[in-house]
């Protein structure tokens, strides 16, 4: 598993994540509840579903970053931006289905559990999830750097005039 996960190129897990959520979340209303996610239908369920996407959504954001920063530590800046990157494409697509008008409602509470989903997978990455990744799937062998020595023009010049 882990080589295959080492040989998807950085991005790839964001960019389909992001199109699913998009997808999901602006397609026709008939589209959605014909799908699978028919078979969670009790009350609240959308936000339990939103909650996951945006979890998810957020989870592969922060993958990725982990993956192009890897040996490295991340920044708690950058994964607080794709946090919040995550949050707002959330209100966007809740605000678009307003507009649409695919027979999809506003709701402010969807928001809130995108919200919470996106802060959820920032919580878990970054207190347990990336330094498992970095110690355990990104393992890259490391090169021992030789130490060069630099010296002044003094020093080169009296090593070559003895």
């Amino acid at each position: 598993m882990k080589k295959f996960l080492n040989k998807i190129p950085v991005g790839v897990f964001s960019v389909i994540a992001t199109v699913i959520v998009v997808y999901l979340l602006l397609a026709p209303a008939s589209d959605v509840e014909n799908s699978w996610f028919a078979l969670l239908h009790f009350k609240h369920s959308d936000k339990l579903v939103h909650f996951l996407m945006f979890f998810f959504l957020n989870l592969a954001y922060l993958y990725d970053y982990t993956k192009f920063k890897s040996p490295h530590h991340t920044k708690l800046d950058a994964e607080l931006a794709f946090t919040a990157f995550a949050s707002m494409l959330g209100l966007v697509t809740e605000s678009c289905q307003l507009a649409m008008g695919s027979g999809r409602d506003f709701d402010p509470y969807d928001i809130i559990a995108d919200v919470i989903g996106a802060f959820a997978a920032f919580g878990l990455m970054r207190w347990v999830g990336g330094h498992f990744l970095r110690k355990n799937v990104f393992k890259r062998h490391k090169k021992r750097r030789r130490h060069h020595h630099h010296h002044s023009k003094e020093n080169s010049e009296k090593t070559q005039n003895g």
